[in-house]
């Protein structure tokens, strides 16, 4: 049985930003692991890639390095990539949720969603702080790398 509406917004986070690059550039930040290592994560956190399949059904696995010296292992499955669409990435460690990706075009600028849906109201409720607020750092982080790459 599919879940319901308010089941579904009881349990995912929705975050959007609009990107002054066009929708190609965007989605090759996310699907360039040179480019992606950069940005990932929020503001202090560097990453260390172990494997990054960039394809349906790869395996995502890396180490988010914090700045209080913590590194938190991370491993996902890419479900489907869509260029220069959609992204559908399932994070396998905890807290487990399913992260869809989309990318709007607006002229030269890209509308960006992240749509976070846990797999309990629980987890969500555990999360969505740190999560809102470490979205909207990522968010800043791809800004910057994007701001910095020339345009092709």
């Amino acid at each position: 049985m599919a879940d319901s509406y308010a089941d579904i917004t009881a349990r995912e986070i929705v975050t959007t930003r609009i990107f002054d690059a066009p929708r190609d550039r965007v989605f090759a930040a996310w699907t360039d692991p040179a480019s992606l290592v950069q940005w990932w994560g929020p503001h202090g956190f560097t990453n260390t890639f172990h494997e990054c399949d960039m394809r349906p059904g790869g395996i995502w696995r890396h180490a988010m390095h914090g700045p209080d010296g913590r590194t938190y292992e991370n491993e996902s499955r890419f479900v489907e990539i869509t260029a220069p669409e959609r992204i559908v990435i399932d994070h396998l460690s905890p807290p487990e949720f399913r992260l869809t990706v989309t990318f709007d075009s607006y002229g030269d600028r890209t509308k960006l969603t992240f749509r976070q849906l846990f797999a309990s109201v629980g987890v969500y409720a555990g999360i969505k702080g740190l999560a809102t607020r470490g979205n909207e750092e990522n968010f800043d982080r791809l800004a910057m790398v994007l701001a910095r790459e020339p345009a092709t």
